[in-house]
């Protein structure tokens, strides 16, 4: 029996605990949360056995196999750090921190402490992604040659997941104050991820524009919040295999839910994983096709979620692909987009490499 203890009990907590729950041979022990009575509830809620509000008291009183770190942004770093000192295996939510020092650091020390470590990228569950990315693996398109991704939401031009100007949920993440890195480090570490990891390859140059738009609310403050995190960006991506890509975000995109789609395209042919419309499939144009643009529409059996990935990790003591070293490339993205806003020009990408164990 694996044991398995939870750190952060908001709102994302509420999956990893469902998922490891449903689990046979695995045991959530324990949980923490340095709101007393939002760890209670939530234990009491996924049946786990005892509460605590300090993540050292949990981690030296505990038998634990693993730890998922679902705290703020800003406590990635530090409780992820404590967790991989005392040799436990870690899976920590995305992004993996709030600069590219501290993801480092963390990627470092996971690889010299020989543990089991791994990022919530949670778009990574889907069997499209996963399928089609094996699909260009095999050499399937050919040479990369062009990419194209967007993430886009519309809830602050429609109250499509409630009203932002009554919603501290939402309205934190309009204000750097609040450890917003807005858009492009909310959802630009998604779509980051799932460009690189469809196309098979790093991103080596980007040259990166922000914007913050007028929100409506005078002098852009809504109570505590100053509402100046940026709201889209886009970036024109140079990737390490020669190809060009185009990656693009807003929370502007009027009828956008939630909508992710990545197309690579190939001198022998072209792939397209749009999340919005099949979680579960992709579409293809290769072979006997490629003279007629005919495209095919691929359904795959669901794969094994990142949950399900750390578990077997965990048993087999081989970790997973989506690993802090790949959660420090995502990191240097976003931190090289801000610097190519900041700069009005291209930059390239640059990651030292590992410490050695």
């Amino acid at each position: 029996m694996l044991n398995i203890g939870i750190i952060g009990t908001g709102g994302m907590a509420n999956a990893h605990a469902a998922a490891f729950g449903a689990m046979r041979g695995v045991r959530l022990t324990a949980c923490c949360d340095v709101v007393a009575e939002r760890a209670a509830a939530f234990a009491e809620k996924h049946n786990i056995p005892r509460v605590y509000t300090d993540y050292d008291v949990m981690l030296d009183s505990e038998k634990l196999h693993g730890v998922t770190n679902v705290t703020p942004d800003a406590m990635h770093a530090k409780i992820s750090l404590a967790v991989i000192a005392r040799g436990l295996n870690i899976l920590c939510e995305k992004p993996l921190a709030t600069s590219l020092a501290d993801a480092i650091a963390m990627r470092d020390a996971a690889q010299a402490a020989g543990v089991i470590n791994m990022v919530n990228f949670s778009y990574r569950n889907s069997a499209g992604l996963q399928k089609a990315a094996e699909i260009v693996r095999k050499g399937t398109l050919g040479r990369i040659i062009h990419v194209e991704s967007s993430y886009l939401q519309s809830w602050l031009n429609k109250a499509c997941w409630g009203d932002w100007q009554t919603n501290p949920g939402l309205a934190w993440r309009l204000s750097t104050r609040h450890g917003s890195a807005g858009d492009l480090g909310d959802i630009g570490c998604h779509i980051y991820d799932m460009t690189c990891f469809l196309a098979g390859q790093d991103i080596s140059e980007i040259n990166c524009q922000l914007r913050t738009f007028d929100k409506g609310v005078p002098g852009n403050v809504l109570g505590e919040y100053v509402l100046d995190a940026n709201d889209s960006f886009a970036s024109i991506v140079s990737l390490s295999g020669g190809a060009l890509g185009v990656v693009h975000s807003s929370r502007w995109a009027t009828g956008q839910g939630n909508s992710l789609r990545v197309r690579v395209f190939g001198d022998q042919g072209g792939i397209e994983v749009d999340l919005d419309r099949d979680w579960n499939g992709y579409r293809i144009c290769t072979g006997k096709d490629l003279k007629a643009n005919a495209w095919k529409t691929v359904t795959c059996k669901p794969t094994p979620t990142n949950f399900e990935r750390f578990i077997k990790s965990i048993k087999t003591g081989v970790n997973d692909v989506n690993d802090f070293a790949n959660g420090a490339k995502i990191q240097a993205y976003l931190h090289y987009s801000f610097a190519s806003d900041a700069a009005h020009a291209p930059v390239a990408v640059e990651l030292p490499d590992a410490v050695s164990a």
